[in-house]
């Protein structure tokens, strides 16, 4: 007997070829997916190598929602800041035993053609949550009776922000004893914002479940990063709705917000690295889709400025203004305003200072005139060296 999904919704379409979307109005979440529907999930992402430190906290977070990351999870990993980097993130995946492939390539092209093969690779009846790294997705209670009826699970991206407006360093996730409140990820960016729907006026729907077939046995495919098809792939304009192209039988359910880590240290190095990226495309393909990549990180670029008080970027006061009045960001509660320190802010900043360029060897011989004149000032005594906690960069222990 099929069971029937009675949920209050508000119903509305896209398009004749995109199922209607139905709002889950209630506001219980998933804790943990139960295992007779958690052996059908599986996990996949792509991720850059200088993000570590987040992806410490999203796989301890997918665990606890149930995910089996050892038997149904792969992860690409982009080489983009050198072995030191590469080889933090490898420890992190070794230590779930999660499958991973190494790329020194990124495009979204790139990102789009391994997670269809990833998702072409699984059987009929299984699932796929396909996150990017800084993306924590959230389940309604009601997911079970979703998967049940094989309908497509989206939400809405919320940014979290640092409380005192700045691109912080993520903390490393500790150890299992030594997790408290201030060391979670969502303490250490307390503010709710709708930056990228409101400031950016970018597409903010991300589907966080699918299945991988529709009801009439059609292979579901990634057509970008927002939408799906049904059987062949297709192209899709540059356009701002969610799509379910050519996808029979099945209905399209928008559950909880997700949880949006995008604005951290390492954010500025990664928003320019995208941007020469987009930019080459432009300028080799001409295409549509590239030049709106293009503005729209740049638009987010202009969004945050160097404070030599703090060593560490910042919003803009225009953005922090505009975020404020347009209530983009939701008003934190008082018990949550006295934990934090004042924000300090720099009303006159300064470009970021360039790091110093690596002297090229030379190719020349050396001679006697190289070779280092003994000093005759008297070597200070070197201080005792301290070495850093063992743990600071490891996994935790679950």
């Amino acid at each position: 007997m099929k069971r029937c999904l009675l949920l209050p919704a508000i119903v509305y379409a896209y398009n004749a070829s995109t199922p209607p979307t139905k709002i889950i109005t209630s506001n219980c979440t998933l804790q943990r997916f139960p295992p007779i529907y958690a052996n059908r999930v599986h996990f996949f992402s792509f991720v850059a190598a200088d993000l570590y430190h987040l992806l410490g906290h999203a796989l301890r977070y997918y665990r606890h929602l149930g995910l089996d990351l050892k038997n149904q999870g792969q992860v690409w990993v982009h080489n983009a800041s050198g072995p030191v980097a590469l080889e933090k993130t490898l420890v992190y995946l070794r230590r779930y035993e999660i499958r991973y492939k190494v790329s020194n390539e990124w495009s979204s092209q790139t990102k789009r053609e391994a997670a269809n093969a990833f998702l072409l690779s699984l059987p009929n009846d299984a699932w796929l949550v396909y996150p990017d790294l800084d993306e924590f997705f959230a389940f309604p209670c009601e997911v079970l009776e979703i998967m049940d009826q094989g309908g497509l699970l989206s939400g809405q991206m919320v940014d979290r922000v640092a409380y005192d407006w700045h691109l912080n360093s993520l903390r490393p996730l500790p150890r299992a004893a030594k997790i408290t409140n201030r060391s979670s990820i969502d303490y250490q960016f307390p503010r709710s914002c709708r930056l990228t729907g409101g400031l950016l006026d970018t597409n903010v729907n991300k589907y966080t479940l699918v299945p991988a077939v529709d009801a009439n046995g059609k292979r579901l495919r990634y057509i970008n990063a927002h939408s799906v098809a049904c059987g062949e792939r297709r192209r899709l304009r540059h356009v701002h709705a969610q799509k379910a192209m050519d996808c029979e039988g099945v209905s399209i359910f928008r559950g909880p917000d997700v949880a949006h880590y995008g604005f951290t240290k390492i954010t500025i190095p990664v928003l320019e690295r995208k941007l020469a990226t987009y930019k080459a495309l432009a300028r080799t393909s001409g295409e549509l889709r590239h030049r709106d990549a293009v503005e729209h990180y740049r638009k987010l670029r202009e969004s945050f400025e160097y404070c030599p008080l703090t060593k560490s970027f910042q919003f803009t006061r225009r953005a922090r203004r505009l975020l404020m009045r347009k209530r983009y960001c939701d008003p934190l509660p008082p018990h949550l305003e006295r934990d934090y320190a004042p924000s300090q802010f720099c009303f006159e900043p300064t470009k970021a200072p360039r790091p110093r360029p690596t002297p090229r060897p030379s190719l020349r011989a050396p001679t006697a005139a190289d070779a280092p004149r003994p000093s005759l000032k008297r070597k200070a005594t070197p201080a005792p060296r301290v070495l850093a906690r063992p743990d600071d960069d490891d996994p935790p222990d679950d």
